[in-house]
């Protein structure tokens, strides 16, 4: 157990899930319950991995490794980068989540291919590919595709083109219209990610995604935006530092609405520290300026801040003098 306080406010933090299981993406599932993504290493071999019950303690009767059925390829390995439930997208039908991540597979050269993962937590659903397709970036050979979160009918992430170093930028994919979107913020599109994605009404069309991009001599900004499934528009773009230090380097990981506005997941490069930012919502639609927590888990010499549920950072963190890093979950009050 690892307690702290900072700035008045009070963080209790413990360790979930058990070794080399690996949190990555969190959605609500029912009244003090989530489902959780990850990875799952056995044996060396990357697993996606489900979780649905509580956030801690974590049931390990809850844990379901799942591995991704393709026509024709042999899975070598796959890791589920975000979640969605029944709970905000009562389509999904009562039980069922949306899970999306990517793998790798025999005679792929390594490449990594976006997937998409809906039925039960447990298994026995259906897979879909989702390979960021070369038509829409310009005829161009893309390396490898990342789907990194869902929510609604949208699934964002990043891809990588062959041959074309640092050339990483951001996708949203559309389920229903079988459509891409290309971040392109003006300038700001080279290593542009997308890590996180909320639907701000149940089936509308108005979503927030936040992400991380060059911008500005040559460092790393997080980024938050708004995005229209209906019209493609991106809308109300905002970019923080950490701790409001321009020479930080910033990314965000994930998001979660609050009364006010959201909380972000995010870390900095820097410092090695996980950090939870809040913002609230102007009326126009826009955002706020950011406060920030740095969070490290006691005895750490790495802590990340990979997702976030209502005011708990879930992230992983590495002890010194220990081989292997766990997954944690602050809470913040």
């Amino acid at each position: 157990m690892n307690t702290a306080s900072r700035s008045s406010v009070h963080v209790t933090a413990t360790t979930i899930l058990d070794p080399d299981q690996f949190v990555t993406g969190v959605r609500g599932l029912r009244r003090g319950e989530v489902v959780l993504s990850g990875t799952a290493v056995v044996e060396g071999v990357q697993n996606a991995l489900i979780y649905a019950g509580p956030i801690s303690p974590t049931d390990p009767g809850g844990v379901h490794t799942l591995t991704p059925a393709f026509a024709g390829q042999s899975v070598t390995g796959a890791t589920f980068y975000g979640p969605d439930t029944f709970a905000f997208n009562p389509s999904l039908g009562a039980g069922n989540i949306r899970a999306v991540g990517s793998y790798t597979y025999a005679d792929s050269g390594g490449r990594n291919h976006g997937m998409l993962y809906q039925g039960p937590p447990s298994g026995g659903g259906t897979w879909m590919q989702i390979d960021v397709p070369s038509r829409v970036v310009g005829g161009k050979v893309v390396e490898n595709t990342l789907a990194h979160s869902t929510m609604g009918d949208l699934v964002v992430g990043n891809y990588d083109l062959q041959g074309v170093p640092a050339s990483a930028n951001a996708f949203v994919y559309n389920i229903a219209k079988k459509s891409w979107t290309i971040f392109d913020f003006g300038g700001t599109a080279m290593l542009t990610t997308a890590y996180g994605i909320w639907q701000t009404k149940i089936g509308g069309s108005s979503y927030v995604i936040v992400g991380g991009t060059m911008h500005g001599g040559g460092i790393n900004k997080g980024y938050v935006v708004r995005y229209d499934s209906e019209t493609g528009a991106f809308s109300h773009l905002k970019f923080y530092s950490a701790m409001n230090k321009p020479s930080l380097i910033t990314h965000f990981e994930g998001i979660t609405a609050t009364e006010a506005g959201f909380h972000l997941a995010g870390q900095s490069a820097h410092a090695g520290i996980a950090l939870l930012a809040s913002i609230s919502v102007k009326p126009d639609g826009s955002f706020s300026e950011a406060s920030w927590i740095p969070f490290a888990f006691q005895g750490s010499v790495i802590t990340t801040g990979n997702t976030v549920y209502e005011n708990v950072l879930m992230g992983i963190y590495a002890l010194s003098g220990t081989k292997g890093v766990r997954s944690y979950a602050a809470t913040f009050r």
